[in-house]
């Protein structure tokens, strides 16, 4: 296999030239009953947006005789497992996935590292949701789903299912019994583990309805238009794994179908079904699921005999037989692992540019390559949220308001990202990578694609980024955020002393967040404010701060490609962003947090465009709402502080390893990289193969 190379040269032109992305025009939709769901045809105009915006270009399949791996071939002869044409869903509904580098070759075992207990980056890779992005970013297309239809008032949403899927143990899949079993989860107030999710809810907190029709159909009925709540799903293993519910694996341990179970039992079950990384034997519908689990040091997921995708050729995936991952929590360990080839692909594993370059050094002899189409995707890395919700009472019971007003003044925020020397944050944190910009969602989002899009995007970039500390100074000194009693640092307009107070966390790694805050907290003093860093690695504290809204700036890294599905970053719903408590408010229908009022916060102003988001059904139409949000942010903000942005990241690849297509964007977590690659297609030459037989 031919070796790859890169540049840095080369990286510069990916931060330039990353590809924008093509939203495609759904047709106008119509009303579909229940009733009426069997019999929809490809043509109706109600079926517009699962066949033109979530339809990827047909494979044919021409073949009524399926292929398997020869691990399970065995399986068959030896009696222990039906044939494959039996654990496949039925003809019409087995989809069929093409190769990025055509037919693959079963077998090998793919090596695998984390450094997270919960094994998040490799969920990314291994779970299956009922819709996901492309593998191109362009869109979304049916998974576990055949079709999903929309009703013309927005109002209900309607799954269909494969027909004939089953759990990786050959139990039925059927949503009368395991999504109606997630639903009675979902809604026993004496279990709170399992929840109606955020998108199940109307604006002011009513949950959807749901129903059953036949053993492949979920209904979901709401008080309001709902169009793009199908699209959720598609985001991340954290929106779906939740709703994954085996009953025949669940209910033994749940109190409501025997009587000798306990909450407390079905909550060790349940958790760790939420994070497949952690209970040998839970049933799942993906590629691989897990067989073998050593606390705190290793996973292994075997291949799913009853999986529910073929190649173009009928051979049922996935190619490759294990996922081996080792659970490694020092960086530099890991690090050093990639660079001599201990793992056959490494995605969100050495995540830090800066590491790029020794890992080019290495590649010949790991007999591995970057690859070159690895972008991280961020608008804003590092970055810091301002706290629109300041509410430490508690240690400023004198002074917590003012500082709360000072939070929210427009101009001193202005003030205090022109007091950012963003260049010299990239030469420290980055050693030159990357470009200056303010905080945004990622620059590949699909609003951006077209070319108001894109001009909407540069303003969002390039507002108040110039490094001007006298204009910073003059800002501050038009508020009365003045020096008051000649200490040589700045008060609060009543002339009570202040501290900005900088939370440092690992929030977009453990190498970025310490030397961008030390850059960034010289550049406030220099302009009279007296800083403080509280380092919170690894505490609890850090999501307490977050939640309850006691921090003033905290570290994060931006990104997201959907603003509509992982809205956080622009529209305030939920607490864990620069309105922790008015998005309190909103998540929990009143009953916590603080109410948005209009002309404050812009929280209101916000929540009012995304309602009117979601009950819009076409897609150009809600693309301008979300140029009117960044209007906005950029009017009224920044809310959010951003450092630089979208530098490449180094996907560690052996030569042999097969199927990563060209472009991989591993910034944002939303888009459900590297699962909407297919790792299903992944596979290994014979050398490699083998090699990975015998570590």
């Amino acid at each position: 296999m031919k070796t790859k190379r890169i540049l840095l040269t080369v990286f510069a032109l990916l931060l330039v030239g990353s590809l924008l992305f093509v939203a495609c025009k759904p047709k106008p939709e119509e009303e579909v009953t229940v009733e009426e769901v069997e019999v929809v045809e490809e043509e109706d105009d109600a079926g517009a947006i699962a066949a033109e915006e979530a339809t990827p270009v047909p494979v044919e399949l021409e073949t009524s005789e399926y292929g398997e791996a020869p691990m399970l071939a065995e399986m068959v002869d030896a009696g222990d497992l039906p044939p494959v044409d039996e654990r496949l869903p039925i003809a019409d509904d087995i989809m069929v996935v093409s190769g990025v580098d055509g037919i693959g070759e079963y077998g090998g075992v793919w090596h695998g590292v984390t450094w997270w207990q919960g094994y998040g980056n490799i969920e990314m890779g291994i779970y299956d949701p009922p819709v996901r992005w492309k593998r191109d970013y362009t869109g979304y297309e049916p998974g576990l789903l055949k079709e999903w239809i929309v009703s013309e008032d927005g109002m209900t949403l309607t799954w269909i299912f494969r027909q004939g899927l089953k759990w990786s143990d050959g139990t039925p899949f059927s949503t009368t019994e395991d999504m109606g079993y997630w639903w009675e989860l979902a809604t026993n107030e004496d279990f709170k583990i399992v929840t109606i999710p955020w998108w199940g809810r109307d604006s002011d907190g009513a949950p959807m309805e749901v129903s059953f029709p036949n053993d492949y159909t979920m209904v979901m009925e709401f008080g309001e238009p709902h169009y793009i709540a199908t699209y959720v799903v598609a985001q991340g293993f954290w929106e779906w794994l939740p709703m994954e519910r085996p009953k025949h694996f669940l209910s033994p341990h749940d109190p409501a179908y025997n009587a000798d179970a306990t909450y407390e039992d079905l909550e060790a079950v349940v958790y760790g079904g939420d994070w497949l990384g952690n209970i040998e034997g839970y049933p799942c519908l993906h590629a691989w699921c897990p067989t073998s689990v050593t606390p705190g040091e290793r996973t292994v997921w075997t291949r799913n005999p009853y999986y529910w995708k073929v190649d173009a050729e009928g051979n049922q995936l996935p190619y490759i037989d294990v996922v081996d991952v080792r659970l490694i929590g020092d960086s530099e360990v890991r690090l050093l692992e990639a660079s001599q080839g201990k793992f056959e692909a490494t995605f969100r594993a050495t995540d830090n540019p800066n590491h790029i370059p020794f890992l080019l050094e290495q590649a010949e002899a790991g007999d591995y390559y970057i690859h070159d189409g690895a972008v991280n995707g961020a608008g804003g890395w590092p970055g810091w949220l301002i706290n629109m919700n300041f509410a430490d009472a508690e240690t400023y019971p004198d002074t917590w308001e003012e500082i709360r007003d000072l939070l929210q003044n427009e101009k001193f925020r202005q003030g205090i990202s022109h007091a950012l020397d963003r260049q010299r944050l990239i030469d420290v944190a980055w050693d030159g990578i990357g470009y200056p910009t303010n905080a945004t969602i990622s620059p590949q989002a699909w609003h951006f694609a077209s070319p108001e899009g894109q001009a909407v995007y540069e303003a969002w970039r390039d507002a108040y980024i110039e490094f001007d500390p006298d204009l910073a100074m003059a800002n501050f000194d038009g508020i009365g955020f003045v020096d008051a009693d000649g200490d040589g640092f700045r008060d609060l307009p009543s002339g009570e002393p202040f501290t900005l107070v900088l939370d440092l966390g690992d929030w977009g790694g453990q190498d970025v967040p310490v030397p961008s805050t030390e850059v960034y907290a010289g550049n406030l003093e220099a302009v009279g404010i007296k800083v403080l860093i509280n380092d919170l690695m690894g505490q609890p504290d850090w999501d307490l701060r977050q939640n309850l809204g006691l921090y003033m700036l905290r570290n994060m890294h931006a990104s997201e490609l959907d603003i509509w599905t992982y809205p956080d970053w622009m529209f305030p719903l939920r607490n864990n962003r620069a309105w922790p408590l008015e998005g309190r408010y909103r998540e929990t229908g009143g009953e916590e947090g603080w109410e948005p009022m209009p002309g404050t916060t812009y929280a209101y102003e916000l929540q009012e465009l995304y309602d009117l988001g979601l009950a819009t059904a076409d897609i150009d139409a809600r693309h301008q709402i979300v140029w009117d949000a960044i209007q906005i942010h950029i009017d009224h903000g920044p809310f959010m502080i951003g450092g630089s942005g979208d530098q490449p990241m180094p996907v560690v690849v052996r030569n042999g390893f097969m199927g990563i297509p060209d472009l991989v964007i591993l910034g944002p977590w939303a888009p459900g990289s590297p699962g909407n690659l297919n790792p299903e297609q992944f596979w290994m030459q014979e050398d490699l193969r083998l090699e990975s037989l015998g570590q």
